[in-house]
């Protein structure tokens, strides 16, 4: 198996890919449990100062 191919089947596959990242994120972001951490990770910005 040469560069050229390698390359050409990753050029046809990398959505499959990205596809499957963002899936991953998205289960990890809205797995049960893991609401409150992004509740309170959410309010960080509208807190003052301490």
């Amino acid at each position: 198996m040469d560069v050229m191919s390698v390359i050409q089947w990753l050029q046809h596959h990398s959505i499959l890919w990205m596809f499957a990242v963002f899936l991953l994120l998205v289960v990890t972001t809205f797995w049960p449990g893991r609401q409150p951490r992004f509740e309170r990770d959410g309010h960080i910005p509208l807190e003052d100062d301490r």
